[in-house]
């Protein structure tokens, strides 16, 4: 049974209202944009779709948990470019080097975790401290040169379409990571010691709960995932950039937050984190369509990100509230 406090969907989940959100922008643009229901379009919507998605699913494990990461960008800037150096200059075969690349994201989050443990300095400034380290390795070892020479069938698999001219292959690795994190966290005693944790940590340690432990996996699942979108995003442009990341922050917490994962931690909603990707990849999407300025995109996010937070602790007050009416 989960343990006490742990829920592995909140008690409001705004997916709905966001399916249909993303509908109505649809058909907006549709009317007003040009090109916006084109194969093309709809095959870069399903790209982006698809890595957005597996980025905010590097944030969300660790908000489940009541932390924050600031560090996913540079985490998967440090393992893009050693993937892609072992995969391309140094020639080795395809596969282990994705392979050595994931954990070698994984063990740049659990060395976050272990040292926000260790120092007790609070996830915020830990992750944050890491990030100037990861980018400074990058640009180190890198001396801020990409990596083009990649083998061919990671670059197809980034460019070629799955069935129809318009679904991208990536949307592959990012159902098999959120049916991943669904099977954790509705079917494993890990996933329900996450979710304990970040109900409450002391009363997660009070019920016997080894809360550093899964403080240290929660932030390695997450560098695993930022490298599995780092691996996404080089395959989908083909190279891999010392920059990437760059705008990863803004993104991964408008998927959690905007899909109903509270940011006090305590439980996860994966199928709001779906919805909200598309809702935020269709707004972006529908904007270059009519050809506004990048900037004005991450403008739009910054005010959905806002709002979503405080929808959320507004709704929260309410519930609380309601609960002291009733007592």
């Amino acid at each position: 049974m989960p343990l006490s406090g742990a829920r592995a969907v909140p008690a409001f989940s705004p997916a709905l209202g966001l399916l249909l959100l993303s509908a109505a922008s649809w058909a907006i643009y549709a009317r007003i944009g040009e090109g916006f229901l084109s194969s093309f379009n709809l095959f870069t919507l399903s790209q982006l779709l698809a890595e957005t998605a597996v980025i905010g699913a590097a944030q969300l494990v660790v908000v489940a948990i009541g932390q924050l990461n600031l560090a996913v960008g540079a985490v998967g800037a440090i393992t893009v470019m050693s993937t892609g150096w072992l995969a391309g200059p140094a020639g080795m075969p395809l596969v282990p080097a994705l392979l050595i690349g994931v954990v070698e994201g994984a063990a740049c989050g659990a060395l976050m975790g272990w040292l926000e443990r260790l120092t007790g300095l609070g996830s915020f400034i830990v992750t944050l401290a890491m990030a100037s380290i990861y980018t400074g390795l990058v640009l180190i070892a890198s001396g801020g040169a990409a990596v083009s020479a990649l083998p061919q069938a990671l670059t197809d698999f980034g460019a070629n379409p799955l069935v129809l001219q318009s679904l991208s292959w990536l949307v592959v690795p990012a159902a098999i990571v959120f049916g991943g994190l669904w099977i954790l966290y509705r079917r494993t005693r890990s996933g329900w010691q996450m979710l304990a944790v970040g109900a409450s940590e002391r009363a997660a340690t009070l019920s016997g709960v080894p809360t550093g432990r899964v403080v240290v996996t929660t932030f390695a699942l997450s560098g695993a995932l930022s490298a599995v979108a780092a691996i996404m995003e080089m395959a989908r442009v083909a190279s891999a950039l010392p920059s990437l990341g760059t705008d990863w922050l803004l993104l991964s917490f408008i998927v959690p937050v905007l899909g109903g994962t509270a940011l006090r931690g305590g439980a996860v909603a994966l199928g709001g984190a779906l919805a909200a990707t598309l809702f935020v990849v269709s707004i972006n999407s529908g904007l270059v369509s009519l050809g506004v300025n990048a900037y004005w995109q991450e403008f739009a996010q910054a005010v959905v990100l806002l709002l979503a937070i405080l929808a959320e602790r507004t709704a929260r007050g309410a519930r609380r509230g309601r609960a002291i009416h009733a007592g």
